[in-house]
């Protein structure tokens, strides 16, 4: 087994023939992306547990950065498909949010006297993911009390890390935080 620069892995094999053959493989990094795009995004869309899914939305960026990263290095189609399957689900999150606030929405202003009722459509205003990410974990902060620089910066190296989740980052923020 010899590894070069490229991170591809190459396993040389010697025959009775006393021929060398390479044979390449692609490196663990992108089977382990692939176990983790599948177990965080996948799975929990086809069998419906958007709680999973809700956790990790923040993350699905950085996982489209490492997609692109490894497309460029080993030129693999299977990553193309698995970057349009994010960009589908992060495409069908936005619209789920969009209709989760749209029926909240219609339940505050339901009044039965009212004959008719208008709705109207807005682009959402989007945070940083790190700032997203605190306000769900560690909440909101109110008008007195600013973002902690600290925290931000951890969520920023944590969100790069490879096979992070929601709850891994909810975990250590606890852990070094909250004690």
């Amino acid at each position: 087994m010899t590894i070069n620069l490229t991170g591809i892995n190459n396993r040389n094999e010697m025959n009775l023939t006393g021929k060398i053959d390479l044979v390449s493989n692609p490196s663990l990094k992108i089977s382990n992306l692939k176990k983790y795009i599948l177990s965080n995004y996948i799975v929990p869309l086809y069998s419906e547990q958007w709680q999973i899914i809700n956790k990790n939305k923040f993350l699905i960026d950085e996982t489209i950065k490492q997609i692109n990263i490894h497309y460029k290095l080993y030129k693999l189609e299977e990553l193309t498909v698995f970057l349009g399957l994010l960009t589908i689900l992060k495409i069908l999150i936005e619209k789920n949010e969009m209709l989760n606030d749209l029926e909240d929405k219609a339940k505050r202003t339901y009044d039965k006297n009212t004959i008719m009722n208008m709705v109207y459509k807005t682009t959402k205003i989007k945070i940083l993911p790190e700032y997203e990410l605190y306000n769900s974990i560690i909440g909101k902060p109110t008008r007195y009390t600013p973002y902690d620089e600290n925290i931000i910066n951890d969520i920023k190296i944590l969100m790069i890390k490879p096979n992070i989740t929601y709850d891994k980052i909810s975990e250590y923020l606890h852990k070094k935080y909250m004690n």
